[in-house]
């Protein structure tokens, strides 16, 4: 008689693009902690690689990163056919980029945040299982 073997429960998949290790760390693992399955990225260029072969329920996107710039990489999400329902959420500590927004994100997350604020943006954007 073969094994009853249960399918693993969906987490939701988030891609977070953040420069800052410790900011990351914190996401990492509070995310981690909420049921999500996630890949974090310190530059355009990792999340760039990993991108190219699978694509997230959702992505957390900080706009100054080193190697480029988080607005324009947006842009680049949306326009994309295959990605343009995909829900982007920019983070920056400058207040004033919200206002001036060139790229279709769903929402703006000022820096600092509380944790319960951004995972509710999250939840509120995941696509409908």
């Amino acid at each position: 008689m073969k094994p009853i073997i249960e399918a693993p429960n969906h987490k939701p998949h988030i891609f977070v693009v953040e420069d800052n290790p410790d900011i990351g760390f914190i996401l990492d693992y509070y995310l981690s902690e909420e049921g999500f399955r996630v890949n974090l990225f310190p530059t355009i260029a990792a999340f760039s690689n990993t991108f190219a072969i699978e694509t997230p329920d959702i992505i957390l996107l900080d706009v100054m990163l080193p190697d480029g710039n988080g607005l324009k990489l947006c842009e680049q999400i949306k326009h994309d056919p295959r990605t343009a329902d995909l829900p982007v959420l920019m983070m920056s500590a400058h207040a004033s980029i919200a206002n001036n927004l060139s790229c279709p994100a769903e929402e703006f997350i000022p820096k600092p945040f509380d944790l319960e604020f951004l995972l509710n943006k999250i939840r509120c954007h995941l696509p409908a299982a």
